[in-house]
């Protein structure tokens, strides 16, 4: 790892310190001065225009090109797992957490869009997965005999498919990493008790006589709702915390004056 001070083509195999943008390196390492992560640089005709500036020293150059190549697009890293840099915001393939930007920036929305999503998610699941238990536990409202089954699955249906969508694709990404994580835990579980129910609702005949010895194959639509709906309480908990965080980022950027007077 050096300080460049000769004229470097910058490409896109060079990578660069976010806090010290003379600090460039041909490979991903740490920055020896502070210690973060070097971030990818994207090469663009503005590092061109300032590499041309007359009057300006070759280190100075270097640094003001570098600095434009990092600030061009925003990059997202996982806090667990700094070595995985994406260009958009998503999930960790190891961990499954949030990416976090690299340099935060005023106009970044994506934890409050995912909040908002989650959210909708939610509200959507409780009275779903509420309704879904009442009849498993408390056996109300009451139904038609033989239909109980058939009710709970309409009911947890859409929790399972499409409000704990995210999950399931979370949970299939892990498996395709070879990076076993929580959500693959979730998934696994909701998906059996999910698939499992609609087998026993479907075709009850095809499970074991002693299965039945106390009634109607038992079903878990109740059990694969309410994991779901925790799970998506705690994803709108965090990611409201997380876009409180970014608001007061927000506001301590906005202080930052758009001008300077030397």
């Amino acid at each position: 790892m050096s300080v460049q001070s000769q004229s470097p083509r910058l490409d896109d195999s060079k990578f660069v310190c976010p806090m010290h943008p003379d600090v460039v390196d041909d490979h991903a390492s740490e920055c020896p001065i502070c210690g973060m992560h070097l971030v990818p640089i994207e090469a663009g005709p503005s590092q061109v225009h300032m590499q041309d500036l007359p009057g300006a020293s070759e280190a100075s150059r270097v640094a003001s090109s570098t600095a434009l190549a990092v600030e061009k697009a925003t990059l997202y890293t996982c806090p667990m797992h700094p070595e995985i840099i994406r260009d958009a915001p998503g999930r960790c393939p190891i961990c499954g957490m949030h990416l976090e930007p690299v340099m935060p920036t005023e106009d970044d929305e994506s934890a409050l869009r995912e909040y908002h999503d989650m959210r909708r998610r939610f509200w959507i699941s409780v009275p779903l997965s509420l309704l879904t238990l009442s009849l498993a536990m408390l056996h109300f409202p009451p139904v038609p005999d033989g239909s109980a089954s058939w009710v709970q699955m309409a009911l947890a249906t859409p929790v399972v498919l499409w409000c704990a969508w995210p999950f399931l694709k979370w949970s299939v990404q892990s498996v395709i990493n070879r990076s076993p994580n929580m959500w693959t835990l979730i998934g696994l579980g909701v998906s059996a008790a999910y698939l499992y129910s609609v087998a026993a609702t479907i075709a009850p005949d095809a499970f074991p006589p002693s299965q039945m010895s106390d009634g109607p194959v038992p079903v878990y639509f109740e059990a694969a709702a309410v994991i779901c709906t925790l799970t998506l309480l705690g994803q709108v908990m965090e990611l409201r915390a997380r876009a409180t965080t970014g608001e007061a980022i927000k506001a301590l950027l906005n202080l930052t004056p758009s001008t300077a007077h030397r």
